[in-house]
């Protein structure tokens, strides 16, 4: 393209020359004696002047363009580069002399089918150096060329203004399932949180959810309803808030008002990804992601978001201003569920109905929450007995390819409402967490087992004789195999005991 501007800047300055100089002067007739005839030298400059318009009007009425357009070459000059690089071809030379013509077949193309270049020296000095490249490369005018849908067109130059210039750090937050919050601050929780409740609220944007019971199961609750504000900005989208809200069985693939990109420079787009399942809010000008998807009834969040901003807008200590946003604070204290000590406090529990395969849907699982043992616990923070049992659990979450926290939160899960589908919502959420905040899941254990709560809570191997009396209390009259296992071991050991006092009289 270097090359194509010096030849066009030359063609330039040697047409300006020769126009400096003018049409030769035409020399007065010298006739033989008094009678020669001298031509008026007016009528001479008359004519001279007919002649140029006509020839001017003569090589516009040739080249046939349309009238009353502005030029535009640059465009030919941009889709030449991008058939270039499509090509293969846009490096130093020598290039393959079919794909040559190619592209310049499409730069021909195109400079005379654009509108509106009559009297652009610049648009002929161009067009007669197309001409003399495909001289050079024996290029005909007929064959193949790169269609302008297949170049890769250039975006729009960006202002500063509408670019976060940060630190490219970001932090992450998701809320999932029963529900299960990953803080900014990579606190995880499990928590209560019925009704409405904000996750983020900042400069830039607002998001709120509405937790419910889940179907048929009046102790789990799951977010039914999502609201997502995005504040306006009138240099790089609108000076007007933006709206997207998703309630169960609706994820829209628009904004509220039907649009779905705001501002000359698509600084707000929001993307249908999967109709009807997942959607992402990319709002550019502060490199921040918004990700929502619908699972089954329930919906899950992710926001990746740059960690200066986080940090601004989280507060000083003691500041209340945010106090209820969760993925700032987390949730409070009288909201948490100590989903650790559920887990291993359930681990021999029957489930209250038997079962041998996980419901992956809300209706089945209504059929088993009849039962009262599914509510909560006495001390009213978690839930009461399980509706499927924590082997199993473990079991399936374990297929599912679900480590640490995500872990626990599938197992929690699908004992609190035998719902398979919030197995799928742990697992968006993990790869979330994968993609968002790359340095976080590379500090992960990959645990999948609940090993580390059952010693903590007493239900480990240590724990095996004294804690016997406890966890037989979940087994009703003694049929549950953990049970009987303990009582058999106690009785071995007494009558090992015995024997060996016999046996030393």
């Amino acid at each position: 393209m270097d090359y194509l501007n010096a030849l066009a800047l030359r063609e330039k300055a040697s047409q300006s020359s020769r126009a400096a100089k003018g049409p030769p002067s035409l020399a007065a007739w010298k006739g033989m004696g008094p009678c020669g005839y001298h031509k008026p030298r007016s009528l001479a400059t008359i004519s001279i002047g007919y002649l140029l318009i006509l020839l001017g009007a003569l090589f516009m009425s040739v080249e046939s363009f349309p009238q009353g357009e502005d030029c535009h070459v640059e465009r030919c000059s941009d889709e030449y580069e991008s058939a270039r690089q499509d090509l293969g071809i846009d490096g130093p030379g020598p290039h393959d002399n079919t794909l040559m013509c190619t592209v310049l077949r499409t730069y021909r193309h195109c400079m005379i089918t654009t509108p509106g270049c009559q009297g652009e020296i610049s648009y002929y000095s161009l067009r007669s150096i197309v001409r003399r490249l495909m001289d050079e490369h024996n290029c005909t005018t007929v064959g193949q060329t790169v269609e302008p849908s297949e170049t890769k067109p250039r975006p729009p130059m960006v202002p500063a203004i509408c670019l976060y210039k940060g630190k490219p750090v970001y932090r992450h937050c998701s809320l999932f399932g029963d529900p299960h919050i990953r803080t900014f601050y990579e606190e995880a929780q499990t928590c209560k949180v019925k009704g409405a409740w904000p996750l983020v609220n900042n400069d830039y944007l607002i998001v709120q959810v509405t937790n419910d019971p889940v179907e048929g199961n009046t102790d789990a609750t799951a977010t039914s309803k999502l609201t997502v504000i995005v504040k306006g900005n009138p240099e790089c989208t609108s000076a007007n808030f933006q709206t997207y809200q998703a309630q169960s069985n609706s994820l829209p693939g628009t904004f509220e008002n039907g649009h779905v990109t705001y501002g000359p420079y698509g600084s707000l787009e929001l993307i249908e990804v999967e109709p009807g399942r997942h959607v992402e809010i990319h709002i550019r000008y502060i490199e921040t992601v918004v990700i929502v998807r619908q699972i089954g009834r329930y919906f899950t969040f992710s926001i990746k978001m740059p960690e200066e901003l986080v940090n601004k807008t989280a507060g000083l200590p003691g500041d209340v201003s945010n106090d209820l946003d969760l993925c700032v604070r987390g949730c409070p204290l009288s909201e948490q569920i100590n989903y650790q000590e559920y887990l291993a406090k359930r681990r021999f529990a029957r489930p209250s109905q038997t079962r041998t395969s996980v419901s992956s849907s809300s209706s089945s699982s209504s059929s088993l929450s009849d039962s009262s043992d599914a509510k909560y616990s006495s001390d009213g923070n978690s839930p009461g007995e399980p509706l499927v049992s924590r082997a199993y659990a473990e079991k399936v979450c374990r297929a599912s390819k679900l480590v640490d926290f995500y872990f626990d939160s599938c197992v929690f899960d699908l004992m609190a409402t035998g719902d398979e589908n919030f197995t799928l919502s742990a697992l968006s959420s993990l790869q979330d967490v994968v993609k968002f905040h790359p340095s976080a899941a590379r500090t992960m254990d990959n645990r999948t087992t609940l090993d580390l709560y059952d010693k903590q809570y007493g239900n480990g191997a240590s724990g095996l004789l004294w804690s016997s009396s406890q966890r037989c209390g979940y087994c009703r009259t003694g049929v549950c195999f953990g049970c009987q296992r303990q009582q058999w071991t106690l009785f071995l050991l007494c009558l090992t005991l015995l024997i060996t006092a016999v046996c030393s009289r």
